[in-house]
């Protein structure tokens, strides 16, 4: 073709790229009949009843979900991403569809099943994944029985489970892509959503208005500055802040920021109504170093969970575990039900049973001794590990020791994780350079191309 440049690939991930763009671009081919007036109607008819008011953005949306096979729903924090996505859940609903919730985490899941009030998996719980053959029991030949499906959380799609995912819907079936394409891309290959959105081929809805309730919080007000490469206004740390988006100065080294969050964990987040055994996460942009998650935990699991006589602890591989501690998974555990990210508390330890029991919200996990090297502490996490997951109360410790690592959308990633709170810590020159960093390592990709490509050869075709 036009472009000679020379590109190696494994044979899987070459194959499932052509294959995830072929799939794409049969479904983009398939046109919905559905009848526009009586969609207007609806959405006429649903917004006087609930009293509710859709932005035109919005409006697309619900629209454009009523006859594409494909589309793409995305945008930043406090633009109606989720309030759009509960109206096309109606919408479909209204239609007669059978609609499946998705995403590719549990605490993502979690959260688009808390929004729409019905039940979402996990994708591979939604494919059934099967632990003996390591493979997915819905695929082409057995497609998911259902004819609307949404996947919450899109920018973590991963090459693999993208194309899983698209073949297991069958040809006549509708997909909506949700996510905010600003995020960290997925942390396993290729960086779908945005090849689907720069390909032109996909329809897409890009949510840019930021809601007046929205507007009244600075944590959405940073993020949309962050995005634009803007130093974003952050209130400086005071014994009685009124922002929702806070900045401690932390001092310039990083053993003065280790200082400055425990501080904050022992003082002022207590004050503002807060517990920091539950509310609050630590996220960083890496795991070494003296601000790193590895340092942290062994700091804050002294402060927030210190020993005492009635709590069980033991050593594992150097890492001390004990009653009460927040643990995160970190592979995906398809025996156990548990998945890369979940984050649990540690209920109870059995020296006599050697085993180790967690708590992951209602559900109860019980890991072997032997199993131990699945889960780590939590008291801090990276932000990579943090997608999907929101907490009442977040800490971002940004300082010039992870320079490496600092970038807009890591930045803008790890702050709007925060529900309530969001405290910055580290000098003004660090945040700046995380603002300005756009340069994150490229991932070459051919998703996109290819998507064009499909395109252009299905028009020749039709001329022909």
């Amino acid at each position: 073709g036009e472009d000679q440049t020379l590109l190696c690939y494994k044979p899987t991930y070459f194959h499932t790229e052509q294959n995830l763009a072929q799939l794409i671009h049969n479904k983009l081919s398939q046109s919905v009949v559905q009848d526009m007036p009586r969609v207007s109607d609806w959405i006429e008819r649903f917004t006087k009843t609930r009293k509710i008011q859709l932005s035109e953005q919005q409006r697309l949306a619900v629209e454009m979900a009523a006859y594409s096979r494909v589309m793409i729903l995305t945008g930043g924090p406090g633009c109606g991403k989720t309030f759009t996505t509960h109206t096309i859940v109606s919408l479909w609903q209204a239609m007669g569809k059978s609609i499946a919730l998705a995403a590719p985490t549990g605490r993502a899941a979690q959260r688009l099943g808390e929004m729409t009030q019905l039940e979402a998996k996990t994708i591979h719980r939604l494919l059934e994944f099967d632990p003996k053959t390591m493979g997915f029991k819905c695929g082409s030949e057995n497609p998911l029985p259902h004819n609307a499906i949404i996947a919450d959380e899109a920018s973590m799609l991963d090459l693999f489970l993208a194309y899983s995912l698209v073949k297991a819907i069958a040809l006549g079936s509708q997909l909506l892509l949700v996510g905010d394409i600003d995020q960290l891309p997925s942390v396993g290959p290729g960086q779908i959503l945005a090849d689907l959105i720069n390909s032109g081929r996909v329809p897409v809805v890009r949510l840019t208005q930021v809601f007046r309730q929205a507007q009244q919080s600075a944590i959405i007000t940073a993020a949309h500055q962050i995005n634009l490469g803007i130093y974003p206004t952050i209130e400086p740390i005071s014994d009685n802040p009124v922002s929702d988006c806070l900045w401690h100065g932390g001092g310039f080294e990083p053993e003065h920021g280790v200082q400055a969050i425990c501080e904050l964990i022992t003082d002022l987040i207590p004050r503002l109504g807060f517990n920091p055994a539950t509310d609050v996460q630590v996220l960083c942009p890496m795991t070494r170093g003296l601000v790193g998650t590895r340092n942290l935990n062994t700091v804050l699991q002294q402060l927030i969970n210190p020993p005492a006589p009635e709590k069980v602890e033991i050593t594992r591989g150097g890492i001390l575990l004990r009653e009460g501690d927040r643990i995160i998974q970190l592979t995906n555990d398809y025996n156990r039900e548990v998945f890369n990210g979940d984050l649990g508390i540690i209920q109870s330890i059995d020296t006599v049973e050697q085993e180790v029991i967690v708590q992951y919200g209602e559900r109860t996990v019980i890991y072997d001794y032997a199993d131990l090297n699945e889960i780590a502490l939590a008291w801090s996490v990276t932000v990579h590990k943090s997608q999907g997951s929101e907490y009442p109360v977040v800490i971002l410790p940004i300082y010039m020791q992870h320079y490496m690592m600092l970038s807009r959308n890591l930045f803008y990633t790890g702050l709007t994780r925060a529900k309530k709170l969001a405290i910055v810590v580290g000098a003004k020159k660090a945040i700046s350079l995380a603002v300005r960093s756009t340069d994150d390592k490229e991932r070459y990709t051919r998703l996109q191309h290819r998507l064009i490509h499909a395109g252009r050869s299905s028009v020749g075709n039709l001329n022909s």
